[in-house]
């Protein structure tokens, strides 16, 4: 099961995927998003300055990866489970404003 379905059945919107950095980047600017879930690899470029500017947008994220990530926030290590994704969006939907525990 593709990511994108295992969050539809989670009751989450998608607001992409985005496929390269470039294009992830263009979507934080936009900001049309509550969390992320950022794979390191987008087109064999890593996720860092994009990790970066959702730490500075203070959006909640967590980085996909089958190796160690970027050593900063939360890891959802591949590959996952259905109960691993469900545990991680629950955390990063904790850490919205106006939530207990964010």
């Amino acid at each position: 099961m593709l990511i994108e379905d295992m969050c539809r059945d989670l009751g989450c919107e998608i607001r992409g995927p985005c496929s390269s950095l470039g294009a992830a980047l263009e979507a934080a600017a936009r900001g049309d998003f509550d969390v992320a879930l950022v794979d390191m690899n987008l087109a064999g470029e890593r996720a860092d300055p994009l990790i970066a500017e959702l730490a500075n947008r203070s959006v909640p994220h967590a980085v996909i990866s089958g190796g160690d990530g970027n050593g900063r926030g939360h890891l959802l290590s591949k590959p996952f489970s259905f109960d691993g994704l469900t545990a991680m969006l629950a955390t990063l939907r904790s850490e919205l404003p106006g939530r207990q525990g964010g």
